[in-house]
């Protein structure tokens, strides 16, 4: 008896032993799954890169520049990215199962470039980049990427054992991007940033762009001039895609001035699903023309500051203007017609002006309907320009008059450097003075109109004086002729 009950003990001993085994093996297997119920954090760090051609391999790469391996942890940047910059206010959205649809969580990157996801249940998640949500602070846009969109399989599970979980035992994830901005640049005819030119001269003005990576992601791009008050948009507005022209329907022109407008405004935005038709490096083209009119400063020079609206989110644009203004500029001098003994100021001198060309300047004044122009004519000499339209310069009572609105210097100087010679013919005199002989010449710069007034000198018509033994030979020379007429008249009265 002694005995059974001996063995009946050992074996309630041996089974308990064996309960608690089995007991421990249970729990250290619930302990390395992951429980039904539970939660994880995903940590993103927006990655700003100049180069993604190392990380954009079909299947990815989780070998860093140091030659570390990636898993999930957190990365030292600077050793495996070779940079340590991020990109901020970069929106994602949180997809479960697949990335279309209505997302499960959505947030923008902080000023550090992360942003963290948290209380996610096991599954499949994609993190997708989102644009159109996303307000970068530079004037970089979000060009390409890679590791986008990310997919993840929660939990993840760690390479020396376990899985990431929560907080500082997050899973990190490193998305990456380029970023780049259109380019704008404006001449004028054809290839200046300056020119010069007659009032109401006829010149072409040039906007070129060119299209950034990433532009299909763009819903902005707007281009915008805005004339000064002595310019004159005078319509021809044409838009290209290099060599060919786009058609109209593809872009709004709202908010356009018309032709004839002064100080006008040019608008050029073009249409979202054109803009989905752009590459990278297409270059876009408009042009259109302008003059210079009567209200333009004399000397100074007279812009037109173009800008370019882009971005992808149509709430948070960017602008960028081209490094220096293209203007256009005309200039002018005073002049005052004044005796040359006596300085008195004589009115009523008439003249015409002449280039270097012998060409007759000829004016027509602005009407309600037309514009001030200024534009060369031929004509044998000053009387036949007169008669073919040239303008005719009058000094008033004060001796003054004024030329205005004829270029200077070369295209491609700005408007404070070159000069240019011009000539005033005389075609009437003060009355009582000669008629001057020779041209006048005359400079025109920017500073000709503002500054010293040209001085024309005239001499008064001389004619000789009486008395002496002239006085003598004309009167002995009427006495005669007085007599010989007397002798005439007896004669054929007899």
């Amino acid at each position: 008896m002694k005995n059974v009950k001996r063995y009946f003990l050992s074996f309630l001993a041996a089974l308990s032993i064996v309960l608690l085994a089995l007991g421990a093996v249970k729990t250290f297997a619930e302990d390395n799954t992951p429980g039904e119920n539970d939660t994880y954090d995903v940590v993103l760090t927006k990655v700003k890169l100049t180069d993604l051609s190392k990380w954009n391999a079909p299947t990815g790469t989780t070998t860093g520049l140091d030659g570390s391996s990636y898993t999930g942890q957190k990365l030292d940047r600077a050793k495996y990215f070779g940079t340590t910059e991020t990109l901020a206010n970069v929106w994602f959205d949180v997809y479960k199962d697949t990335p279309t649809g209505t997302p499960v969580a959505g947030k923008a990157t902080g000023a550090d470039g992360t942003v963290t996801f948290t209380g996610l249940k096991a599954g499949k998640y994609y993190i997708v980049e989102n644009k159109a949500k996303s307000t970068l602070t530079s004037d970089e846009q979000l060009a390409n990427s890679a590791a986008v969109p990310v997919e993840i399989n929660l939990p993840v599970f760690k390479a020396e054992g376990g899985w990431y979980t929560t907080g500082t035992d997050a899973v990190h994830v490193y998305p990456k991007n380029t970023v780049d901005k259109p380019s704008i640049n404006k001449v004028v005819s054809e290839d200046a940033k300056h020119d010069t030119a007659l009032v109401g001269e006829t010149k072409t003005f040039k906007v070129t762009s060119t299209m950034p990576e990433g532009i299909k992601d763009y819903k902005v791009l707007k281009f915008t001039d805005t004339f000064t008050a002595g310019l004159t948009y005078t319509g021809n507005l044409v838009v290209k895609k290099g060599d060919t022209v786009v058609a109209p329907s593809n872009y709004s022109t709202d908010g356009t001035s018309v032709a004839g407008t002064k100080a006008a405004t040019i608008n050029v935005a073009f249409k979202e699903d054109y803009i989905k038709t752009l590459s990278p490096k297409d270059v876009i083209t408009i042009t259109y023309n302008a003059v210079i009119n009567e209200d333009a400063v004399m000397g100074a020079a007279n812009p037109n500051d173009v800008k370019l609206t882009y971005g992808t989110n149509p709430d948070s644009t960017k602008e960028v203007k081209p490094n220096e203004k293209p203007e256009l500029h005309t200039g002018g001098a005073k002049f005052e017609k004044v005796d040359k003994a006596t300085s008195a100021k004589l009115a009523g001198a008439k003249f015409v002006v002449t280039n270097a060309e012998g060409k007759y300047l000829k004016v027509t004044d602005a009407t309600a309907t037309t514009i001030a122009k200024n534009e060369w004519i031929e004509a044998t000499d000053a009387k036949a320009a007169v008669t073919a339209g040239a303008k005719v310069f009058t000094s008033a009572s004060n001796g003054t008059f004024e030329v205005k609105g004829l270029p200077y210097g070369v295209k491609g100087d700005d408007n404070t450097t070159g000069e240019t010679k011009y000539k005033l013919v005389e075609v009437e005199a003060p009355n009582g003075y000669a008629l001057l002989q020779q041209p006048v010449e005359f400079t025109i710069s920017s500073t000709t109109y503002t500054g010293k007034i040209n001085q024309v000198n005239n001499n008064k018509v001389t004619i000789p004086q009486t008395g002496g033994i002239g006085s003598a030979l004309v009167i002995a020379a009427g006495v005669l002729v007085v007599g010989l007429g007397f002798i005439a008249k007896r004669r054929s009265a007899k």
